[in-house]
């Protein structure tokens, strides 16, 4: 029988779903099926723990193909059509016609397919069937993972954030264990007493939990507590990432998993509401074949998506585990970083530059550098010097160099002038201030969503005329993506509800005064009595839009509020580049 078997490979393919048939049972069931048809195994292609909804990725399935059109077999058995691929019918067939072209045979061995345009035919309904299956697994873990969170309010798998342990809850309440992840990957368990148990190393699973257990996020180590609530205040006093990065490297605190802290791993740990005290999902999704949506569904995922989310598809569950910090601190964090962000990185305290980023040439457009020119003497002087020139030379743009210290006291003087003097000048400044935002209409910010709403109701008409159809009425997916349209349609009605809610509530005039008040003393201050470089580059750069410098002429202008109350304005809103009025 030797001489005369068919050589042949075998492929292999198991999930992560524990209910699949295992790989030694495949192989198994295969060797049976080739031994008593006359083929024989040379070798076997396995992943295990892969997803199939893809060949992407599939490792052993990549070699294989590779393998086959070099030549050296003549067939490939496997179990049955979803080892092969969960692709679809398109991925599916593509790479059977890419067997087919060379030389090489595919046998489900468990399914019995029939050769000829019959078996062709079943072919691609099993190739649709294995697909539909990963398709409504998907869907319902998505389900099942959104009502954890948010009905039961149990995190999620995986790995704490920074500075959380993980604690399993019985349904009774009762601590079963507290798991808390180490720099090098391993987990330390701890009893419910809070007592060390053991050590669990890394990819090793910690044993199945039971279903109603509930998963909560506990204050862990005491050493990271302490690194996030410095970041969280780090950054709401206006330090950037590099700058938070540095301070902790300096410190030697050890990052998350890695020796060194870098800007993606503080940016992530501020961005992050569960520091105080919520329970965040959605943020990423892993997932190839479905997104989520705010609501919780299931839609279809587009190719080429990132994995990270944004915001508005976040699910936060507020109050449900110990905060590490308070929401102010966690808010004022974000407005700073929202502030970093849309000044374009001109906030940064490590400058040494009072005008730094305000100085641009009308001539080629760059900015001014602030740097330190070597005179005669061999004396440092600084000056704000033209970044076309230093960049590219005398053809892009002429050289021009202004002292620093003189720069800066003038604009420092025309800042003093808009400021009030005394507090008669700040009350009057207020209470023109609050007079003009009370009066000013509200800009509408629902025609997004009325455009979604519209787009969703059309879709639904279209989707229920198509089901009025006998010939489709039947087909399940039609009626599910009906339910997920009605449902989004809810969901979006709902926020335009609460938006026109929170549009009617009236203005809180006593806070508005409050933060005008303690705005112009902070300003006032720091320009009167002088400040930090950061406190002083804070003011200057909330007052002046740009400064444009025209080397020829050797001439500038500033740009800036006209007063007090037209600052308060500037701030309070979102700022333009349109100046109110200027100086030269």
């Amino acid at each position: 029988m030797s001489t005369r078997a068919i050589k042949a490979v075998g492929y292999a393919r198991r999930s992560t779903d524990m209910q699949e048939r295992s790989i030694p049972d495949q192989q198994a069931f295969v060797q049976r099926w080739a031994k008593e048809n006359g083929y024989s195994i040379e070798r076997w292609y396995v992943d295990d723990a892969i997803s199939g909804t893809s060949a992407k990725g599939r490792v052993s399935f990549e070699r294989m193909m590779k393998d086959a059109e070099g030549g050296g077999f003549a067939a490939v058995l496997c179990y049955d059509m979803s080892r092969f691929s969960r692709g679809g019918t398109n991925e599916t067939g593509y790479y059977l016609h890419r067997l087919s072209m060379a030389g090489v045979q595919v046998i489900f061995c468990a399914e019995g397919i029939p050769e000829g345009e019959e078996g062709e035919l079943l072919q691609g309904v099993k190739s649709w069937q294995a697909r539909q299956y990963s398709v409504k697994l998907s869907r319902d873990c998505i389900r099942g993972q959104h009502s954890t969170v948010t009905a039961r309010r149990s995190a999620m798998g995986g790995r704490a954030p920074y500075g959380y342990d993980r604690q399993y809850i019985s349904s009774d309440g009762k601590v079963l264990r507290t798991v808390r992840t180490l720099a090098d990957g391993r987990r330390q368990e701890f009893g419910p007493d809070g007592k060390h148990v053991r050590y669990i190393d890394a990819g090793q699973p910690m044993g199945r939990k039971m279903k109603s257990d509930v998963v909560r996020l506990v204050p862990g180590d005491p050493k990271q507590i302490k690194a996030v609530r410095l970041m969280f205040e780090m950054c709401a006093k206006g330090f950037g990432f590099r700058s938070i990065v540095i301070a902790l490297n300096d410190r030697g605190i050890p990052g998350p998993m890695r020796s060194r802290w870098n800007q993606m791993a503080v940016k992530s740990i501020l961005q992050n509401p569960c520091y105080y005290g919520a329970l965040a999902w959605n943020r990423r999704t892993f997932g190839k074949i479905h997104g989520v949506s705010a609501d919780g569904t299931a839609r279809a995922k587009r190719r080429g998506e990132s994995t990270r989310n944004p915001k508005d598809c976040w699910v936060v569950i507020d109050d449900v585990h110990e905060p590490l910090i308070s929401r102010e601190m966690f808010d004022a964090a974000q407005a700073a970083m929202a502030k970093r962000r849309n000044a374009g990185g001109l906030a940064r305290p490590t400058q040494r530059y009072l005008l730094s980023g305000l100085l641009k040439c009308t001539n080629c457009g760059y900015n001014f550098w602030g740097c330190i020119v070597k005179n005669r003497s061999k004396e440092g002087v600084r000056y704000y010097v033209d970044a076309g020139y230093r960049a590219q030379g005398i053809k892009v743009c002429r050289s021009t160099s202004i002292p620093v210290e003189a720069l800066d006291e003038w604009v420092l003087e025309r800042v003093r002038e808009i400021l009030p003097h005394d507090a008669k000048a700040r009350k009057a400044a207020i209470q023109q201030f609050v007079e003009v935002v009370t009066q000013r209409s509200d800009v509408d910010e629902v025609h997004a969503s009325e455009n979604e709403l519209a787009s969703l109701v059309k879709r639904i008409k279209t989707l229920v005329s198509l089901l009025a159809d006998e010939e489709v009425a039947d087909i399940k997916e039609l009626r599910d993506e009906l339910v997920s349209l009605k449902r989004r349609r809810t969901a979006i009605e709902a926020e335009m509800a609460k938006a026109a809610q929170s549009k009617d509530a009236p203005l809180d005039v006593a806070g508005l005064r409050k933060w005008a008040e303690e705005k112009l003393r902070n300003f006032g201050h720091a320009i009167k009595h002088g400040g930090t470089m950061h406190e002083m580059r804070q003011v200057v750069h909330s007052l002046v839009d740009c400064i444009e410098i025209d080397p020829h002429a050797k001439k500038g202008v500033m740009y800036l509020p006209a007063d007090a109350q037209a600052l308060l304005e500037s701030i309070a809103t979102s700022r333009v580049r349109v100046p109110s009025s200027s100086h030269s």
